[in-house]
């Protein structure tokens, strides 16, 4: 019995001490990042006036590089051209003079065609604590 308190006690200690560590201040200089998806929040795929309208909200800290964005239909491999807005100049330690985009992105691209519709978008950002994400590619569908 007394091993079986003891036990029971010890438990009690772990899950006590478990929830007072997350209260706790983070180690100076520790950064914990975003998981991808919702660093870079895509939205769903819309369809408005002869367009399909890809767009994200990118996490504060975080940014996505324009050149870096590509797009085609799921059943093409052939790129398709996007209407971007003009991006902020960044100086990246590995690419150079790049443009990259903050807050939300919106891109247009011209569709005509009815019916369904699937799109495959690739992209790729990175935090400015100095983590850079794979490229990312997602399928987008619209009705």
């Amino acid at each position: 019995m007394k091993l079986v308190i003891a036990f029971a006690a010890a438990a009690l200690l772990a899950g006590a001490a478990s929830a007072a560590d997350s209260l706790l201040p983070k180690k100076k200089g520790h950064v914990e990042f975003l998981p991808v998806d919702q660093a870079f929040e895509l939205q769903p795929l819309e369809r408005r006036d002869g367009k399909l309208i890809v767009s994200w909200r990118i996490a504060d800290r975080y940014y996505l590089y324009r050149d870096r964005l590509k797009f085609a239909l799921a059943d093409s491999k052939a790129p398709l051209a996007a209407s971007l807005p003009a991006g902020q100049k960044h100086k990246d330690e590995y690419f150079g003079e790049v443009e990259i985009y903050r807050g939300t992105l919106r891109a247009e691209l011209p569709h005509d065609g009815s019916g369904p519709v699937s799109l495959t978008v690739a992209y790729q950002g990175c935090a400015d604590a100095g983590l850079c994400y794979p490229i990312q590619t997602r399928k987008l569908d619209a009705h």
